[in-house]
């Protein structure tokens, strides 16, 4: 049997190959599970909630996921451990499924296939069909052609996406994933006899759903739901670096119209929002609950709170071959039941553009994460702004004007009390 000392040893190496990621929570669950071991118990979940998550004794484990969200990250972890760093440990910690304790045995290392065929689990990668991805971006209206494609390609390398900050939390689990395109929805203005006479869009109304309710409430009685909507080209470009980023994991992607959204589509879901900042819609109050900025009189410019520093797009004046500047907003943080949000949303159609390629180019991860150089124990909850400078519709250079950790609980308490 492990002794006391040597499974606190064991711990900290794991720690320490940075396989847990930056958070310290994964870190603080496996030390106070390893203690619990220790000493013989087998802790409950509620216990975990509150002795390592700060969770008050009103936590509801029936209501709130957290604490299995993590074990059940933490359990990928271990075993991502023992596949690239720990064939040699003596010993092997694990989590058993159903259960909230450390179980220890003798490390009897498997023989795995070559290194490069490895998922980020460390488990040996199963090529899944395109086919439902497929299906669900043409209902998008994406129109992919990769069908030839899918029969030759070969078995995929661990995920590089994985391991950067901003991506690990929604390639480290198998949780469903739901995309939402910022698109707008269209009406139709009625003349006297009851004919469209021009299409219109009002920001107070994103649905057919609005549409009716506002009718009833005696409002827009001129409009006809004509079950249209519009979606900017940038939004439809931004998608596919996305969809990069899940290389041939894409089973679990959905995506979904803005329009079409409910906020039950929150439930159980990491959701990634990719548009305009004005195709936000109910979303925009959970954006800046706990942000930095706010919108200025349009949703061309965004104010910073703490200086009145203004970021204003020039883009939509510009005409011919004159100069303009954009701005994209990057905001991700996690959820109460453990899944992530990120939301990737442009002043106009060059800052979303842009903002695409900077999420999607690894290098620009990399400064991204040390222009951040957040706390270890800082979930990943930031917002950054990028400022992109372009001539005649050609963007030239982009740089990151402003960057801020976000703090969850003000951003959720904010939430609840509707502000």
């Amino acid at each position: 049997m492990i002794e006391a000392d040597e499974l606190r040893a064991l711990c900290q190496r794991i720690i320490q190959s940075g396989e847990l990621g930056r958070s310290r929570t994964y870190a603080a669950i496996l030390e106070y599970l390893a203690e619990q071991a220790i000493i013989g118990s087998s802790p409950k979940e509620i216990s975990i909630a509150m002795e390592v998550l700060g969770r008050g004794s009103e936590f509801d484990v029936g209501k709130d996921s957290i604490v299995r969200v993590h074990i059940y990250h933490l359990r990928n972890k271990l075993t991502t451990y023992y596949a690239k760093h720990g064939r040699d440990e003596k010993w092997r910690v694990d989590i058993p499924k159903g259960q909230y304790m450390l179980a220890t045995t003798t490390n009897t290392p498997e023989v795995l296939p070559d290194p490069q065929a490895l998922s980020i689990s460390g488990r040996p990668q199963q090529r899944r069909s395109l086919t439902p991805w497929l299906a669900t971006v043409a209902i998008a209206l994406l129109g992919f052609n990769l069908l030839s494609q899918q029969e030759s390609e070969p078995l995929a390398p661990a995920n590089p996406y994985a391991a950067t900050a901003l991506w690990q939390p929604f390639l480290d689990d198998e949780q469903p994933v739901l995309i939402l395109l910022g698109d707008y929805y269209i009406m139709g203005e009625t003349d006297a006899d009851g004919l469209v006479t021009r299409m219109v869009r009002e920001f107070d109304i994103n649905s057919g759903q609005d549409l009716a309710r506002a009718q009833q409430a005696g409002r827009n009685g001129a409009y006809l739901n004509l079950d249209l909507s519009y979606t900017p080209t940038s939004a439809s470009s931004a998608l596919l670096e996305v969809l990069r980023v899940f290389g041939t994991d894409t089973a679990r992607v959905r995506i979904k119209l803005m329009s079409d959204f409910t906020t039950d589509d929150l439930v159980g879901n990491h959701i990634i929002y990719v548009g305009l900042l004005s195709g936000l819609q109910n979303l925009q109050g959970m954006v800046f609950s706990a942000s930095g900025l706010t919108t200025g009189a349009t949703f061309d410019e965004l104010i910073s709170i703490e200086d009145d520093t203004r970021f204003t797009s020039s883009s939509g004046l510009s005409t011919g071959q004159e100069s303009y500047r954009d701005f994209g907003l990057l905001s991700t943080f996690p959820a109460p039941s453990g899944t992530q949000y990120l939301f990737l949303a442009g002043m106009r159609d060059e800052g979303l553009s842009n903002l695409a390629m900077e999420v999607t180019m690894l290098p620009a991860l990399a400064q991204l994460q040390q222009a951040l150089a957040a706390p270890a124990d800082v979930e990943s909850a930031f917002e950054v702004l990028y400022e992109v400078l372009g001539f005649s519709k050609t963007n030239f250079d982009a740089n990151l004007v402003y960057s801020a950790t976000l703090n969850t609980e003000v951003l959720w308490q904010n939430q609840l009390l509707g502000n």
